[in-house]
């Protein structure tokens, strides 16, 4: 484990801030329904890779302010995150165990909850109609997931030997 526990908190908070700047990015027309969601990426790897069940509140926080900054139903986000965090959290022991392909498969079914969520939350609220198109940003996440994690994790690695 780490040294410092407030360099990797640190560092979840900063990570989590790039994720909401990286989602408040113009995308150009043709490409924005292929926008992963950056915050539920960061949050699956948080929860997966951190012993703490305070990612959930974390989670939850900036689910909020997503919502806020987005102009989008006030706690939509932060209650499909806090979902994902705690499916996340119930499984990681085993998962962090298991091969890179099983946990892209685990982490892909977890971002399909949350696009399932929110979307309930939308139908509930304004009669939104899903479609087959909301599902592309999980074949973004699918080619983003192992570049996230070889990042955070690397970061991670400098953390505990510095």
């Amino acid at each position: 484990m780490n040294k410092n526990p407030q360099q990797t908190t640190l560092l979840m908070h900063l990570s989590l801030l790039c994720a909401l700047l990286l989602t408040l990015l113009p995308w150009p027309s043709q490409l924005t329904i292929w926008q992963p969601h950056w915050l539920a990426l960061l949050i699956a790897y948080w929860s997966l890779y951190t012993d703490d069940s305070r990612v959930m509140y974390v989670a939850f926080a900036y689910g909020l302010l997503l919502d806020v900054l987005m102009g989008s139903l006030l706690g939509k986000h932060g209650m499909s995150l806090v979902a994902l965090s705690f499916l996340v959290t119930k499984s990681a022991k085993q998962l962090r165990m298991t091969s890179f392909w099983q946990l892209l498969i685990m982490v892909l079914v977890w971002l399909f909850n949350d696009i399932v969520i929110r979307a309930a939350i939308d139908w509930i609220s304004f009669r939104y109609q899903p479609e087959l198109l909301d599902l592309l940003p999980l074949l973004t996440a699918a080619v983003i997931w192992p570049w996230l994690k070889y990042l955070m994790d690397r970061c991670q690695t400098s953390l505990r030997t510095s």
